[in-house]
C-alpha cells in the first residue's frame, strides 16, 4: 500500500468530517450510513474506513470539530471590537440554525447511548480546558477581568442558550427567545468583560 502524505491525510479527514456533518444534519445519526457520507464525497465507503473505523468514531470527530469551531468563533468575537456580538439576536439566530440542523441530534444520541455520552463528555471537558487556557491569556491581555469567574458565566450562557433553543423547538416565539438571549447574555458578558457596554 502506498504511503499517504500527512498533509493530504489531514485534508482528506477534514473533508470526510465536513461531509459527515452535512449528512448527520440532514438525516440524523441513526438514518445516516457510511454509504450516505461516501456518496456526498463521491468516494467508496472503503475510502472512509481508511480514516475512521466506524460511524460512531466519525460522529465523535464531528462533535469535536464542532466544539473547536464554536470555541474559535467565540474567542475571535471576544477579541474583536464588538465582543458583545455574542449577546446579539443575530448571533443567537445562528445557534438556532445550527441546533436545528445537527446539535440536538447529537445530544439526543448521547442521552440514549451511554458509551457516546461518556466519550462526548470527555471531548467536551478537553475542549473546555482549552477554552479556559485561552481565557487566562485574555485575562493577562486585559480583555477579561482578572477576578472574573468565567466558568460560571460560560455555563450560564450555555444553560440560557440550551433552554431558549428548547423552548423555540417546542413552539415558543422565536423573537421573544432572541430578545431574552440579548438581554440576559449581555448581563452575563458584562460580568467578565473589562469594557462594559449596554
Amino acid at each position: 500500500m502506498p504511503k499517504v502524505i500527512p498533509e493530504y491525510k489531514e485534508k482528506a479527514k477534514q473533508r470526510i468530517i465536513e461531509a459527515a456533518t452535512r449528512a448527520f444534519a440532514q438525516n440524523g445519526y441513526h438514518q445516516t450510513s457510511m454509504d450516505n457520507i461516501a456518496e456526498l464525497l463521491g468516494v467508496s465507503k472503503g475510502a472512509i474506513y481508511q480514516y475512521f473505523k466506524s460511524k460512531q468514531q466519525l460522529f465523535f470527530d464531528v462533535f469535536q470539530s464542532a466544539l473547536i469551531v464554536q470555541k474559535d468563533e467565540v474567542m475571535s468575537i471576544i477579541l474583536s471590537d464588538n465582543p458583545l456580538y455574542i449577546a446579539s439576536e443575530e448571533f443567537f439566530e445562528t445557534k438556532i440554525s445550527r441546533a436545528r440542523s445537527f446539535g440536538l441530534d447529537m445530544f439526543l444520541e448521547a442521552a440514549r447511548n451511554e458509551a457516546i455520552k461518556t466519550r462526548m463528555t470527555k471531548i467536551y471537558d478537553r475542549s473546555y480546558a482549552e477554552f479556559t487556557k485561552h481565557v487566562e491569556d485574555l485575562k493577562n491581555q486585559g480583555v477579561i477581568k482578572r477576578s472574573a469567574d468565567v466558568g460560571v458565566v460560560w455555563r450560564g450562557l450555555i444553560a440560557l442558550r440550551d433552554g431558549l433553543l428548547s423552548s423555540v423547538f417546542l413552539g415558543a416565539d422565536t423573537s421573544d427567545a432572541k430578545k431574552t438571549w440579548q438581554k440576559v447574555a449581555t448581563l452575563l458578558l458584562n460580568e467578565i468583560l473589562v469594557k462594559e457596554t449596554g
